[in-house]
C-alpha cells in the first residue's frame, strides 16, 4: 500500500506513522489568482510539530470539500498542498499537489476548516478581501500567508500578502515552502490607524494615530515621504508618542501644494519582530493625503493624473477616414499589480478632491485608461477612459448616444466631462467613459463570472475579431457555437435558438437604438457582447465607441449630418445603395457608400429573422415616438452646451486658438445634433417598414 508523504510538497514512501499531534495548521491560501485563473486555487497545510503526522481521513470543509486519502503524511516541519486543479497547479508552480477539491473558494472572503478523522476541528482559516485583511491576494497575484502558525488563523493580524511581482500580474505565493511572512511569534499588531485629514492645505500638519498591541513594544514610529510628478522623496521617520489611552500619535509637518504625502506605521517588539501597516506587499503600501491649493467648483469635475514614476504620454488618434487603416492605438493593460501613479477626481459642486493612489494609468488612443483598485473605485467604476479623440463633435455625440440606450432600458457606460491636468500640465476638457468590465456588469446587476468579448474591426474572422476580456483560459467556444447555431438555422427553428440563447428584448433595444442613431459603426464592430454563463445563460450586447453616432460617417463634410441610413442596414442581404441586386458584395467594408459595412456576426442573422425583425421594427418606431424626441433630447443637448461653454474657451486658449470661434464651433456642433434628431426621425418614420410596424409587445420577447 502506498502512503502519501509531504516533506516539501509530496513524495511517496512506505512507512507507518502514529497518532497525529496537534501541530497541523492551514498555512497559505490562494483564493483568487490573477488573469481569471480560478482553478489555480490552493490551500497549504503546514506541520509545525517535531514528528510526522498521518492526516488520513482528515477533511477540509466549510466552503470547500476535500477528504485526505489513506496514507497521507505530512513530515515534521513539512508542507502539503491541496489544489483545485493539480495539472494547472503543476504548470504554474512546477510541483505536484493533492486534488482536485470540491466547490471553490469565494472571491469576496471565505472560511476553511481543517477536521481530523474524528470530525474534530483542528484549525480554521478565515479572511475577507478588504481592510484590515490585505487586498493584494484578491486577484492581484499575492497569496494569503499565515504569519505565525501558533496564533489563530481567523484574525486579520495573522495573515499577510506574499510579495507582488515587479512586472505584469502572475500567480505568486510560496506553496510547499516557508512563508515569506513567517514569524515564530506574532509581531506587534497595528490597528485603528487614523489621520485627521483626507486632503490638506499647503503647510497644514497631518496628525496620525494608531493602536499598537504587543506585550513588549520597543518602538513605534511614523514613516512618510512625499510624491509628485516624476519623483518621490526618501522616507522620513518620526517617533510616535504613547498617550494615556494606549494609542500612539505623531505629526507630519506641513508640505507644499501639488504633492502626495504617503505614510505608514512601523512597530518593533523587544525580540526584533516588526510590522508595517499597511503591509509593504499590499497594493497600497501606504496611506495617502493630497496637499493642494483650493479647487474652485465649476460646471464639470476636475481630473489630475500624477505620474510619480515615468510620465505617461497621451496618444492622439484622429479617427476620420484617413486614419481608418492606421495602426490601432495602444490600450495597455496594467504594467504591474501596484501602480506608481495617482488620479485625483474633484467634485464640481464642492471642490472636494478624491485621491486614488498607487493606481495604473496607461496610454490609450487619445488619452489614458485609469485602473483603480477593486476595493476603492470611482463611483463603483474600476476602470475609466479619459479621452479627447480626433474631432470635438465626437466628445459631444458619444455621451448623448449612451443616454439613448439607457432611456431605451439597456445598460450603457456612464460618462462625464472632466477638465484634465497631467503632471501639472493643463490639457483642457476631456470625456470620461466607464470601461465595460466585471465592475460594469456587477453595477448593472449581472453576474460577472461569464464571458465578455469586445468586438473590433481589425481582427481576422469571428475569433480574431472578438477580444476575450474574461475567462481568457477558456477560449471562444461558446461564441463560435452560438454563431454557428444562428447560421445553420432559419425561420422558426432560428427563432427558437434566439429565444433560448439571447435576452431578446435587450438585443432588440440594442439594434433599435443603433438604427435610430444612424450608428453604421456598431453592427460590424464597436460593441461588447456578454454570455452570462452563471446566471441567465443568455447573450447580451453593450454599446462601445459611440463617437460616430448622431449623423457622422467617415466621408462626412463640415457640419453635414447623416440621416438616411436604411432600415435594412446590418441584416443578411443588405447592400450599399446603388449596388446591383444580382452582384455579390465583396468581403470587408468600405465598398459602395463610405458608411456601408456588411452585417455583423449577430446583426446579420438576427435582423433578418422574421420574428426578431418584427420586434425590431416595432421597437424602433416606439423609440422614435417616445425616446428619441425633441422633448427628451433637446434639453439634454442644451445642458451639454451650457456645461461646456466655458470649457471650450479654456481649451481654445491652451491650443492658442480663438475662444470666440471655439464657442461658435460648439454651437454649430450642437445644432448638428439637433438636426440629426429631427431629420432622422422624419426619414425613419417615413419608411414603409416602420410605418407598417405594429405595437411593440414585450410579451413576445419572453
Amino acid at each position: 500500500m502506498s502512503i502519501v508523504r509531504a516533506a516539501g510538497l509530496l513524495a511517496i514512501v512506505l512507512v507507518a506513522v502514529g497518532p497525529a499531534p496537534a501541530g497541523v495548521v492551514i498555512n497559505e491560501v490562494m483564493y483568487h489568482a490573477p488573469d481569471d485563473l480560478d482553478n489555480l486555487q490552493f490551500v497549504e497545510l503546514h506541520n509545525t510539530g517535531p514528528a510526522a503526522v498521518d492526516v488520513s481521513g482528515w477533511k477540509l470543509s466549510k466552503d470547500l470539500r476535500f477528504d485526505f486519502p489513506k496514507g497521507t503524511i505530512i513530515e515534521a516541519d513539512g508542507y502539503l498542498v491541496v489544489c483545485k486543479d493539480p495539472k494547472l497547479f503543476k504548470k504554474h508552480y512546477g510541483s505536484d499537489a493533492l486534488g482536485p477539491y470540491g466547490s471553490a473558494l469565494g472571491h469576496s472572503g471565505d472560511t476553511v476548516n481543517l477536521l481530523d478523522a474524528k470530525g474534530k476541528k483542528v484549525d480554521t482559516a478565515k479572511w475577507k478581501t478588504y481592510a484590515p485583511w490585505p487586498v493584494s491576494p484578491d486577484g492581484y497575484s499575492s497569496s494569503l500567508e499565515r504569519i505565525c502558525p501558533t496564533t489563530a488563523g481567523d484574525v486579520p493580524e495573522n495573515w499577510a500578502p506574499s510579495p507582488l511581482p515587479a512586472g505584469p500580474p502572475k500567480p505568486g505565493g510560496t506553496p510547499g515552502k516557508k512563508n515569506t511572512n513567517y514569524a515564530a511569534k506574532l509581531p506587534p499588531v497595528i490597528s485603528e490607524v487614523r489621520h485627521n485629514l483626507d486632503h490638506a492645505a499647503p503647510g497644514q500638519e497631518i496628525e496620525v494615530g494608531a493602536a499598537v498591541r504587543s506585550a513588549d513594544v520597543k518602538t513605534v514610529e511614523l514613516r512618510y515621504r512625499t510624491a509628485e510628478a516624476g519623483k518621490e522623496s526618501e522616507e522620513t521617520t518620526v517617533p510616535m508618542t504613547k498617550s494615556a489611552r494606549g494609542r500612539y500619535s505623531a505629526r507630519i509637518p506641513g508640505q507644499k501644494a501639488n504633492q502626495i504625502v504617503r505614510f505608514r506605521v512601523h512597530a518593533v517588539d523587544a525580540q526584533g519582530g516588526e510590522r508595517f501597516y499597511p503591509h509593504e506587499n499590499d497594493v497600497r503600501p501606504a496611506f495617502s493625503v493630497l496637499v493642494h491649493d483650493k479647487f474652485e467648483p465649476g460646471r464639470i469635475p476636475f481630473g489630475l493624473v500624477i505620474n510619480v514614476g515615468a510620465a505617461a504620454k497621451a496618444q492622439s488618434a484622429p479617427r476620420g477616414i484617413f486614419s481608418l487603416f492606421a495602426p490601432r492605438a495602444s490600450e495597455s493593460p496594467p504594467t504591474s499589480p501596484r501602480g506608481k501613479s495617482a488620479f485625483v477626481h474633484v467634485d464640481q459642486k464642492t471642490g472636494v478632491p478624491q485621491l486614488f493612489d498607487f493606481v495604473n494609468v496607461t496610454p490609450r488612443g487619445g488619452g489614458f485608461k485609469v485602473h483603480f483598485h477593486k476595493d476603492y473605485t470611482l463611483d463603483e467604476m474600476s476602470t475609466i477612459n479619459i479621452i479627447f479623440e480626433g474631432m470635438d463633435r465626437f466628445v459631444l455625440a458619444e455621451p448623448l448616444a449612451y443616454e439613448v440606450y439607457r432611456k431605451a432600458g439597456n445598460a450603457a457606460c456612464r460618462t462625464d466631462f472632466i477638465r484634465l491636468w497631467v503632471d501639472g500640465r493643463p490639457m483642457g476638457y476631456h470625456l470620461l467613459i466607464e470601461q465595460p468590465n466585471k465592475a460594469f456588469l456587477r453595477y448593472n446587476h449581472l453576474k460577472p463570472g461569464g464571458n465578455l468579448y469586445k468586438c473590433v474591426w481589425y481582427g481576422q474572422g469571428l475569433v480574431g475579431q472578438h477580444e476575450k476580456k474574461s475567462n481568457n483560459q477558456e477560449g471562444h467556444a461558446d461564441l463560435v457555437d452560438i454563431v454557428n447555431q444562428l447560421n445553420r438555422t432559419k425561420g422558426d427553428e432560428q427563432w427558437a435558438v434566439i429565444k433560448k440563447n439571447f435576452d431578446v428584448e435587450q438585443m432588440v433595444n440594442y439594434f433599435a437604438v443603433n438604427m435610430v442613431l444612424s450608428h453604421w459603426d456598431g453592427y460590424f464592430n464597436n460593441y461588447f457582447t456578454y454570455h452570462d454563463t452563471r446566471g441567465t445563460k443568455r447573450w447580451t450586447m453593450y454599446p462601445w465607441d459611440q463617437d460616430k453616432t448622431r449623423g457622422f460617417h467617415d466621408g462626412i463634410r463640415g457640419y453635414e449630418v447623416f440621416t438616411d441610413m436604411p432600415v435594412t442596414f446590418g441584416m443578411e442581404g443588405d447592400k450599399p445603395p446603388g449596388w446591383p441586386k444580382d452582384r455579390q458584395v465583396p468581403g470587408g467594408f468600405g465598398f459602395g457608400a463610405v458608411w456601408w459595412r456588411p452585417g455583423g456576426y449577430f446583426s446579420k442573422p438576427l435582423l433578418a429573422n422574421p420574428q426578431f425583425r418584427k420586434l425590431f421594427l416595432a421597437r424602433t418606431k416606439e423609440l422614435l415616438e417616445t425616446v428619441y424626441t425633441e422633448e427628451q433630447f433637446f434639453p439634454l443637448i442644451k445642458a451639454t452646451g451650457e456645461r461646456l461653454e466655458e470649457e471650450v474657451k479654456v481649451r481654445a486658449q491652451l491650443m492658442r486658438q480663438s475662444p470666440e470661434q471655439a464657442n461658435t464651433h460648439l454651437q454649430r456642433n450642437l445644432d448638428s445634433l439637433r438636426e440629426h434628431l429631427v431629420k432622422r426621425r422624419q426619414f425613419l418614420l417615413g419608411q414603409d417598414e416602420i410605418k407598417s410596424a405594429g405595437k411593440f409587445e414585450r410579451s413576445e420577447v419572453k
